[in-house]
């Protein structure tokens, strides 16, 4: 019998809580032996045990929320429930418009939502959403992103998902705008803990479209291996050019030469670096990256918790052991993903 989700979600908020405490344990034994560590900085969202809320504008095809939320709540079974969440979702088909007055009901809902957290102009509050909503979808364009309000108590995540059925084709293993939904889960869950860097930020989204479908049992190990060895010959654009994961720590900082392999370097580069992240671990497991290293990033921040975890005296030696995995015979990068433990 498969689990419910509140069995799953209670499960894994035991795991974390037994996992958070061994690494703030750690961190303050660190400290009595004269090593300083940081306050505590936390993220923007917070455990959340409420489901996300869907928003989405009628005429647009059941089925695009149905493939997206799928994505959604199976990063959440995985990572654990965050948020509060809010999820847009719009679209247009071709010969598919939408029914009289839809647009408009659906920028008031937004409207009604914002207008709670905080004081709005109404006119310009409708001319904004008009603009990051409808306009893409008359435009054509596909998107998928994470934002946060921050203008409520508890920030509120937005995830928003535009003409997803763009990103459809029958031959995928599983739904693009399903992954989609993987991915954008993923960020809200990195968001529940202290700043991390771009390369970690996009990487471990990219990492987790390949992981979680196959720890949840929707494909097998095959599927996993290829999605991310694609990752691994696409990083290569990049690190032939001499960049690595280093020039995207920050993507508003990045010279002008790494912003121009974004996708390369914090897409497929940082899934790698997340690949390279476990099996450098004493136990290459992905699950005790999400229960130990990520609360211990809130400890320690990112770069401590990095070299705490992994044992290195410089986040550098980290970056260096990416590079040659990015190098390594196909042969060897299969290994290594097949190493990986849940």
């Amino acid at each position: 019998m498969t689990p419910s989700f509140k069995a799953v979600a209670q499960a894994v908020e035991v795991r974390r809580s037994t996992a958070l405490a061994a690494a703030l344990g750690a961190a303050l034994a660190a400290a009595c032996c004269g090593v300083p560590t940081a306050a505590a900085r936390g993220g923007v969202f917070a455990p959340h045990e409420g489901a996300p809320t869907y928003h989405a504008l009628d005429g647009y095809a059941p089925r695009w929320q149905a493939q997206v939320e799928d994505g959604v709540d199976m990063a959440r079974a995985f990572w654990g429930s965050y948020g509060p969440v809010h999820v847009w979702i719009a679209g247009e088909e071709p010969g598919q418009g939408s029914p009289a007055g839809a647009r408009d009901a659906f920028v008031d809902e937004y409207c009604r939502w914002r207008g709670a957290g905080a004081a709005h102009d109404p006119a310009d509050l409708r001319r904004r959403a008009t603009e990051r909503f409808l306009d893409v979808v008359e435009r054509g364009d596909a998107e998928a992103y994470l934002s946060w309000v921050d203008e409520f108590e508890q920030p509120a995540a937005e995830l928003v998902f535009l003409n997803v059925h763009k990103w459809w084709f029958a031959r995928d293993p599983i739904p693009d705008p399903t992954l989609r939904g993987v991915h954008e889960y993923t960020h809200v869950f990195q968001k529940a803990f202290a700043l991390t860097p771009t390369w970690m930020m996009e990487g471990g989204a990219v990492f987790a479209e390949a992981w979680v479908p196959y720890v949840a049992g929707r494909c097998d190990q095959d599927v996993m291996v290829q999605r991310l060895l694609r990752s691994a010959k696409q990083a290569q654009r990049a690190t032939e050019q001499g960049f690595s994961i280093a020039d995207m720590e920050d993507i508003d900082r990045a010279s002008e030469g790494a912003r121009g392999f974004y996708r390369e370097l914090a897409y497929d580069a940082g899934a790698w670096a997340i690949v390279a992240l476990v099996h450098r671990s004493p136990s290459k497991s992905v699950t005790a990256l999400r229960d130990a290293f990520y609360p211990l990033v809130d400890v320690l921040g990112w770069q401590r918790a990095l070299r705490r975890y992994l044992g290195l005296a410089h986040e550098r030696a980290f970056y260096r052991e990416v590079e040659a995995l990015l190098a390594a015979p196909v042969a060897r990068q299969r290994s290594v993903l097949r190493g990986l433990r849940r």
